[in-house]
């Protein structure tokens, strides 16, 4: 695996690991949570595995992957920013039927035939974690802004659960508008004009980066924009670092709900293990990796 450590940003090594798994993004080594998260799993279960993050350039992503897909001892992992599109891409046909609907992924395994496939736990988390939180949203309206990875997943997910509700979307690239063109009932709104509707908004999903890294004094309404929701809704930012971006201090300022994206991160990390462990007698649930702050 030495040929890894010439196409990556940082080191990677698996030296006396019966089995690995890896998050792959830009710098997961610097942001992800899920490493801590994959460890104190397999560590519960007595299991000589670890999760690596793998910082990688664009231009090397479809080198890595082949490297690791012919690896006997790599059984999946985690996909993030900025190449949940990308992956899912390279995988081709190798997805499962929801992230073929969804166009993009978050988690890789390795099937029966050690091929390996790509799927979505994106959605499922983000919409397990608001509900616990806020109970059914069948008859809800929904500003959902962002149509990256996550952004694509959450969409699908809350659009299903919809009943009398409306679901409209918001983004910055316009042109993410086309691929979705089949989807009748959902209202695509220009990015400029996405403050005319708030009025009518129960629910807005915060799917972008605006708040998040580098953008991480941004956010996608200023407290006027805020100030024209009913006071009942909900504003749901499915970013976890910070635990509370701009966005959430803004609406908690004026006294409305908030949830980040802590639990949602959990949920999809447990929902992923999963899918690459395959324990018989797993007791990888949400409890598992709980302790992990």
């Amino acid at each position: 695996m030495d040929e890894i450590n010439k196409l990556i940003l940082n080191k990677f090594k698996i030296d006396g690991l019966e089995k690995f798994a890896v998050i792959i993004g830009l710098n997961p080594s610097k942001t992800a949570r899920s490493p801590i998260l994959w460890n104190a799993a397999f560590k519960a279960n007595n299991l000589n595995f670890s999760m690596i993050p793998i910082d990688v350039e664009k231009k090397n992503l479809n080198k890595v992957l082949k490297i690791l897909s012919n690896s006997n001892k790599f059984i999946g992992g985690s996909v993030t920013i900025p190449y949940k599109n990308d992956v899912a891409f390279i995988l081709g046909n190798n997805l499962t039927k929801e992230a073929k609907n969804i166009g993009a992924i978050n988690c890789m395994f390795k099937n029966e035939k050690k091929i390996v496939m790509g799927t979505n736990t994106d959605g499922e988390a983000s919409l397990i974690s608001f509900k616990k939180n806020f109970g059914e949203i069948k008859n809800k309206n929904i500003l959902l802004l962002g149509l990256g990875g996550a952004g694509k997943a959450v969409m699908n997910y809350f659009f299903r659960e919809l009943a009398d509700g409306k679901m409209y979307v918001s983004t910055r690239n316009e042109r993410k508008y086309k691929f979705y063109k089949n989807y009748q009932n959902i209202n695509f709104i220009k990015w400029n004009e996405k403050e005319k509707i708030l009025n009518e908004i129960d629910i807005i999903i915060n799917c972008t980066s605006l708040g998040f890294d580098s953008n991480i004094e941004k956010t996608p309404f200023n407290l006027d924009d805020l100030r024209k929701l009913k006071k009942e809704c909900i504003v749901y930012d499915i970013i976890y670092n910070p635990k509370k971006t701009k966005l959430l201090k803004l609406s908690e300022k004026l006294g409305l709900k908030t949830l980040n994206g802590l639990q949602m991160n959990l949920l999809q990390a447990v929902i992923a293990f999963n899918y690459a462990v395959k324990l018989s007698n797993s007791n990888i649930t949400e409890k598992t990796m709980k302790g992990i702050k």
